[in-house]
């Protein structure tokens, strides 16, 4: 599967600004044991933001390529799947940190904005 959003991210970027805050999350983890729950809601995070941004080039690219139509089931397979990556990467989570989960996050909702920075810094 071809994901067309990967070229829009600039990835010198998104890894440059992705690596601090969950550097800060290992930080903050108390055993090696959590250490895995951070990176596995890390690595999480990053398939859930690709997917997610596949799924709105595939809403708009409708609206911006002339004669390009949206596969349905590739757009019901991408949100499906990736709120069920999320949330299978938070209760994996909770089953190793418990309540301390909100660590990795927020890690999360950074990498949010992360994402948005490192889309709009893509050169041309």
């Amino acid at each position: 599967m071809h994901l067309r959003a990967l070229e829009k991210i600039n990835s010198k970027v998104f890894l440059t600004l992705s690596i601090p805050p969950t550097a800060v999350c290992l930080y903050l983890s108390k055993y090696p044991e959590e250490w895995i729950a951070v990176l596995t809601v890390y690595a999480a995070t990053i398939v859930y933001l690709v997917m997610f941004s596949e799924a709105i080039y595939e809403l708009t690219a409708p609206y911006q390529e002339e004669g390009y139509k949206s596969n349905k089931g590739k757009l019901a397979f991408l949100f499906i799947g990736k709120i069920v990556i999320l949330i299978s990467a938070i209760i994996f989570g909770v089953q190793i940190m418990g309540s301390r989960i909100i660590i990795p996050v927020l890690n999360y909702f950074v990498h949010i904005f992360v994402l948005g920075a490192s889309l709009s810094m893509k050169k041309k």
